[in-house]
């Protein structure tokens, strides 16, 4: 019992320390990278440690939930009277981060709700993207689909609708997704080097695109964010952009603010 307590208080500490540590990162570069004007409102001290908080409590509990992802069915829920749903998971999670978010999708009538889940180590969206349309084919050929990423999956949902038809998608949702890349990226040994800023793999994404006349398109993200910096790199020329203030990165698949802005898109008659 005291070993279980010890991992359990140095995996803890270990989260609270990681998104200290991106924060601290994340106040100096905004400082480098955004105008007086353009920095965003601050959320004072109690708001700014209580969103900390919820996204050290996200970061844990979707880090936890990656044993049991391996038990949840590619589908949930019947044929909901709203319709299907694909989910995709971001970098270093897979479908267990997507818990709460299909919970809560399928209470609400939507279904069935799919997670789609990719190997993200080595970084081949290419490859990802080509499974994905495997697997659409395969798993939801006949239903009209709206498509939810997060983070890095909101990139392959993208690259995915560029590079292969998909006649029964009808809107394409991102969260926190770094559409021009992130700083965090651009690091060396970055694990993930096309998310740099400026990098050949983003500007071949970013050049004559056209999904978001295509399909109705959603990009959610939050100026609370501290993966995806310069918070420029959220933005998403020509899609629905919806910015909040008072959410971290991972806190996007638990805040039921952010499953507000989901739902109520998801509901809405396509533009």
């Amino acid at each position: 019992m005291h070993l279980v307590r010890d991992l359990l208080v140095a995996f803890l500490l270990w989260v609270v320390l990681f998104n200290g540590a991106l924060y601290v990162w994340r106040r100096y570069m905004l400082r480098r990278t955004t105008s007086g004007n353009d920095l965003p409102d601050p959320l004072g001290l109690v708001n700014a440690g209580w969103a900390f908080l919820v996204e050290c409590a996200a970061l844990a509990t979707w880090l936890a939930l990656i044993p049991a992802a391996w038990c949840l069915p590619h589908g949930r829920g019947g044929a909901g009277r709203r319709g299907a749903v694909v989910l995709v998971h971001g970098w270093a999670l897979n479908a267990g981060s997507l818990w709460l978010l299909r919970r809560r999708l399928v209470r609400d009538g939507w279904g069935p709700v799919y997670c789609f889940t990719y190997p993200t180590a080595r970084g081949d969206l290419e490859a990802a993207a080509q499974r994905l349309h495997t697997w659409l084919q395969r798993e939801a050929p006949a239903h009209p689909l709206a498509m939810v990423g997060h983070s890095l999956g909101g990139l392959l949902l993208r690259y995915a609708a560029r590079r292969y038809p998909m006649p029964g998608v009808r809107r394409i949702v991102t969260l926190g997704t770094p559409h021009f890349g992130t700083a965090l990226a651009a690091g060396p040994g970055s694990p993930m080097p096309q998310l740099a800023p400026g990098s050949p793999w983003l500007r071949q994404l970013n050049a004559a695109d056209r999904v978001p006349q295509q399909f109705d398109v959603i990009s959610i993200h939050s100026s609370f964010d501290a993966m995806v910096l310069p918070l420029a790199t959220a933005h998403y020329p020509r899609a629905c952009n919806v910015q909040v203030n008072d959410v971290g990165h991972n806190a996007l698949l638990l805040s039921r603010k952010v499953y507000q802005l989901i739902a109520e898109n998801l509901d809405a008659p396509l533009r």
